[in-house]
């Protein structure tokens, strides 16, 4: 299940059967937009504003909380599936994690 999450609020929701088919999601609580992410989002506590402003530049940079596969090459030279990534709770590491990961960034998020 996916989940909206509103900056405004700093809270997430679970989608209610009343957003499915919609494109255009609100925060229930202060209807403002709210956007779209994954069910493995784990929102910080909403006095945490630093974190909150790692969560919304990851978003707006493409990264909903997806999963981020990490790849080696085998001793072949053939890229394999190693693990997922880790998303980044600082600043630092998540301007390092956009620019590592940019070419698995969606595209039109926030």
């Amino acid at each position: 299940m996916r989940k909206k999450l509103c900056f405004d609020c700093k809270k997430s929701f679970n989608l209610s059967s009343d957003d499915l088919g919609l494109s255009n999601f609100k925060c229930p609580e202060c209807g403002n937009q709210a956007i779209v992410v994954t069910h493995r989002f784990r929102p910080p506590k909403a006095g945490d504003n630093r974190k909150w402003e790692v969560v919304k530049f990851l978003v707006k940079n493409g990264f909903p909380y997806q999963h981020i596969s990490i790849y080696e090459p085998d001793r072949h030279g053939i890229q394999r599936f190693i693990k997922y990534a880790r998303y980044p709770e600082n600043m630092i590491d998540a301007i390092e994690f956009v620019e590592q990961h940019k070419l698995q960034a969606l595209k039109n998020n926030g």
